[in-house]
């Protein structure tokens, strides 16, 4: 396999890493090709367009918040802003290594009124510690961009909830998409991706907070439900909830009990 396919299959692997899990999967990505530099090396691409993607977060030195690494404030190559803490800097998008941080004046209107805003209703709604970014764009458009990651490692999973909105101001519209990820793995691999397009229309600037918090509130509610009807409905398809005996086996009794147990410890069997 010549190292431009390596690199492709690799990359693959690396782009459909579970939330909190990229480092494990990194790991035995390097263990398969031996350590190959130019395979790793030819990884950097990927774990950018991860990190984007994901929506990962970083410390900045000399700030309490952590920013949100989004294609909405991407400045060029590596360079990364945060207009609320003023502040640019370089990634290592491998290490997630923040370095050659620099003050920074975002260009054009002041967002600020926006971001106090999204503050108030990340505080409100979603557990501590929780990350946010509210980003003008260009065309005078803003970027606004919410992450929860919950890792539990410990207890096989991990999680991450991503919403990014675009909000016009001219057409008073917002669209956007909110994304969940969540990998159970004790015992099993079990891991639900789900996502859903936004739209919503608001009346004034106090109504762009409402509007998230409204579409938020639906899709919370709609995948309670998805998970509320899944044991009588796709688990149950999927798997039978009593042997065909239709009787729970009593583990508590002694396993001698079964047929299983009698081949096991070399009894007789009917």
């Amino acid at each position: 396999m010549s190292v431009q396919a390596k690199i492709n299959a690799a990359s693959v692997f690396l782009s459909d890493a579970p939330p909190g899990e990229i480092k494990e999967v990194y790991d035995d990505i390097k263990a398969v090709v031996e350590d190959d530099e130019d395979v790793l090396d030819g990884l950097t691409d990927t774990f950018e367009k991860y990190n984007i993607d994901q929506l990962v977060t970083v410390k900045v030195p000399g700030s309490e918040k952590t920013v949100v690494i989004s294609r909405y404030n991407k400045l060029e190559n590596s360079v990364f802003y945060d207009a609320e803490i003023g502040k640019k800097f370089s990634l290592d998008h491998r290490s997630l290594k923040v370095s050659d941080v620099e003050s920074y004046q975002e260009a054009g209107e002041s967002v600020s009124w926006l971001a106090g805003d999204i503050k108030h209703y990340v505080l409100e709604h979603y557990p501590v510690p929780s990350s946010y970014g509210v980003f003008e764009q260009a065309n005078g458009e803003i970027a606004v961009v919410i992450v929860d990651n919950k890792y539990s490692p410990s207890n096989f999973w991990n999680g991450r909830w991503r919403s990014s909105y675009i909000v016009d101001k001219s057409s008073k519209s917002l669209t956007g998409t909110i994304a969940l990820d969540v990998h159970y793995y004790e015992d099993g691999n079990v891991r639900l991706t789900t996502s859903k397009k936004i739209s919503a229309e608001f009346g004034n600037v106090e109504g762009i907070v409402k509007a998230i918090a409204a579409a938020e509130r639906s899709y919370q509610e709609e995948i309670n439900l998805e998970f509320g009807g899944l044991s009588d409905g796709a688990f149950k398809s999927l798997r039978r909830q009593l042997p065909v005996t239709r009787s729970k086996i009593e583990w508590g009794k002694s396993i001698g009990t079964y047929r299983l147990g009698q081949d096991i410890g070399g009894g007789r069997s009917k």
